[in-house]
């Protein structure tokens, strides 16, 4: 007989004002659902409001009190790591807690239906090209490049949403990206993760969803009604943002280059 398998939730939110608490709250009974245990890493700046509520729901919160991107996602995986108890029947189950949020109240079914997809060591979730084509020009820019070189890397015939920050891994591939020592930068392993969880898995499966979609106006509801979704997104879209995607894609290639040997084609 198959072994039932349980699901860890290892996510991470950065919330300066708990905007996303009434959205929350609608997505919680689904998520509750859905994960046997709730793991959640806060940046610093998150909003200590959000802290008691969010234990008082069930979740197991730490705040990270690193500055970069990294720190906060490899404590997220530590603590997970170490409530799975039974390696054989517990998964985890990574993504970005707004995204998770966002996922739960537009496509309920199809987040469901991912947990009885076949059992494998990981399982990529990346955008379909309506939801990737939801996300500003400042992601989708930039994302393709990171898609494109991914891809490449890892052998694949077409482009694959590499840099979607959405798996379902099992503890040993957990413990090992832990011990790869090539997270030199703040961002990088966006895109270097997916490709070691990839090339290490010894079963392993992409699909594409829908709710994936662009999360980021969940909580900006109150600029969008007041002066127009258009204007709020070339606002959105400012220079900081524009260079803040970039430094991800320039981050991504030096610790991609410290992972592969680039080398010249010989005509």
């Amino acid at each position: 007989m198959t072994q039932k398998i349980s699901f860890l939730l290892c996510s991470t939110l950065h919330d300066p004002q708990f905007r996303l608490k009434s959205l929350l709250k609608s997505a919680l009974p689904i998520i509750n659902k859905l994960f046997l245990n709730k793991i959640l890493c806060c940046t610093p700046s998150t909003a200590e409001k959000a802290l008691p509520f969010l234990t008082r729901e069930g979740f197991e919160v730490n705040v990270c009190h690193g500055l970069r991107q990294i720190d906060t996602y490899k404590l997220a995986l530590k603590t997970t790591l170490n409530f799975i108890d039974n390696p054989l029947t517990q998964k985890i189950f990574y993504i970005d807690f707004d995204r998770l949020i966002h996922w739960a109240n537009t496509y309920p079914e199809e987040i469901i239906e991912i947990f009885k997809k076949e059992n494998v060591d990981y399982l990529h979730m990346g955008r379909t090209p309506r939801a990737f084509n939801t996300h500003p020009s400042t992601q989708k820019d930039t994302e393709i490049i990171v898609n494109e070189i991914g891809s490449k890397v890892l052998g694949f015939s077409e482009i694959r949403d590499i840099i979607s920050v959405c798996s379902i891994f099992s503890k040993e591939l957990g413990e090992k990206i832990l011990k790869v020592n090539n997270n030199s930068t703040a961002t990088g392993f966006y895109g270097t993760w997916p490709i070691i969880f990839w090339t290490l898995a010894s079963t392993k499966q992409y699909i594409e969803v829908e709710g994936l979609e662009w999360e980021t106006p969940d909580r900006f509801n109150l600029e969008i009604k007041k002066n127009g979704y258009d204007s709020w997104l070339k606002q959105f879209q400012n220079q900081n943002e524009w260079k803040k995607r970039i430094r991800f894609v320039r981050e991504f290639l030096f610790e991609l280059n410290k992972l592969i040997e680039f080398k010249f084609v010989k005509n």
